[in-house]
């Protein structure tokens, strides 16, 4: 295949990639000023080597980079499932998990063979969380999400839950980040206080 053709390959999935800046994450409404799956991936980005070089973490943080650029790159097609839905059980995360699994096939066979097999296997590195780089990011993107939550503040806390407790998971198969995570949740909290949202025992961190 000629470089020409490989070129024009790229540019038309760059195209249909570039739907993410107009794919508006976790309902958006007239309180909430949703941000996009594009704005979320590159503050994601910039938190990954941020972050990895403040911590002086010992992983790939070239490759924790490209996977925290093609994350959410499903997302072009099949659009953002707010986490409120699966949280609720109105979404199942299976159906969730098709409809991405489906949009991430569509969507990199616009690449030539080599780039293709790349963006897949990074993705799939990163639902199935097989390695540290993976744990790092999918640790770091509910962070980035915890970040805008607190931007947003308590008036639109309406799965307050959900808010207080998300990440606690993905942060604690990642330790490295528990100290972040410390510092967003006394600001989360401060949240629930301003709005008398009551703050549970339960949504502390656990000592192991």
């Amino acid at each position: 295949m000629s470089k020409e053709i490989n070129a024009e390959k790229i540019l038309e999935f760059l195209h249909e990639a570039g739907k993410l800046k107009t794919t508006i994450r976790f309902g958006a409404n007239s309180i909430i000023r949703g941000d996009s799956s594009a704005d979320h991936s590159w503050r994601l980005a910039l938190m990954t080597f941020l972050v990895a070089e403040e911590l002086d973490l010992k992983i790939d943080r070239y490759r924790a980079l490209k996977i925290a650029l093609v994350h959410d790159l499903a997302e072009a097609i099949a659009g953002d499932t707010d986490a409120r839905l699966v949280h609720s059980k109105i979404v199942s995360k299976e159906e969730k998990d098709r409809k991405e699994n489906e949009a991430i096939k569509k969507l990199s066979g616009f690449l030539p063979p080599r780039q293709k097999k790349e963006i897949l296997g990074l993705w799939r590195e990163y639902n199935d969380k097989s390695s540290a780089e993976a744990k790092f990011i999918t640790a770091l993107d509910k962070l980035e999400t915890q970040a805008k939550i607190i931007e947003e503040g308590y008036k639109v806390y309406d799965a307050p839950d959900l808010i207080a407790t998300y990440g606690n998971k993905e942060v604690g198969n990642f330790p490295a980040l528990l100290g972040i995570l410390k510092i967003v949740k006394k600001k989360i909290r401060a949240e629930f206080k301003k709005g008398k949202i009551p703050w549970k025992k339960e949504y502390e961190l656990r000592k192991k």
